[in-house]
């Protein structure tokens, strides 16, 4: 996966820039890697109350602080700004649901635009586990349509998700990469169809010989907005 290091330079597409890109994004790898480990590993009496007074005397510091307010403008720029540059790393905002660098409640991912489509290396922690050594399905689809509205953002729309479809053809590993690809593949008006595979790792790309762990379709709406600017 990409570093947080490697990810500041202008390899990277990141929409709504962060000061604190990179100490943020390794802060939350952090405690990623932290919840991962509490959910796989049991700790002693005494260490659990350290670590849980730990948590809430840091969550309280943070909780005085000014919280961070969503941009606003989220659709419109869609319209302004420039397509990420095609091999580009595409990161809407540092700390998106799911998949943002700087959250450390989501997924290790790394997403690019590939041509007109995105492709996703993806690693589930175990705190994603559900059937042993499986991905919970639930945590797969928000993958799914997480991934998808990355597509938007390379195409330059704006769009909703209206309905989504998965079919789990094979479980999905955790602690192992696997790769989401997603493209356009229908249009209608303001309907945007869009689908998905998700593929298992082989050396490092996705195994396009070995048959798809996941296909999903998706139906996209564009909102008004862009008709009226």
């Amino acid at each position: 996966m990409t570093s947080s290091e490697d990810r500041s330079d202008k390899d990277l597409h990141l929409v709504y820039e962060d000061p604190q890109f990179a100490a943020r994004s390794a802060t939350a790898a952090a405690l990623r890697r932290l919840g991962n480990a509490f959910v796989r590993h049991r700790l002693e009496e005494g260490d659990l109350s350290a670590l849980q007074e730990w948590a809430q005397s840091t969550a309280q510091a943070l909780e005085l602080s000014e919280p961070i307010a969503r941009p606003s403008d989220y659709f419109e720029r869609r319209y302004t700004d420039p397509r990420p540059p095609d091999g580009s790393e595409v990161i809407a905002f540092s700390d998106r649901t799911f998949s943002g660098p700087a959250n450390p409640m989501g997924v290790e991912v790394e997403l690019r635009r590939d041509g007109e489509g995105v492709l996703s290396k993806v690693i589930f922690g175990a705190a994603f586990e559900s059937a042993p050594g499986r991905v919970h399905g639930g945590a797969v689809s928000a993958l799914v349509d997480d991934t998808m509205g990355y597509l938007m953002i390379v195409l330059g729309e704006a769009a909703y998700t209206a309905r989504l479809e998965v079919d789990y053809q094979g479980g999905v590993p955790i602690d192992t990469p696997v790769w989401f690809r997603a493209q356009e593949s229908h249009r209608d008006g303001r309907k945007l169809l869009v689908t998905l595979t998700v593929s298992p790792d082989k050396d490092g790309v996705p195994d396009v010989t070995a048959a798809p762990l996941i296909t999903a379709e998706g139906l996209f709406i564009i909102p008004s907005i862009r008709d009226s600017g």
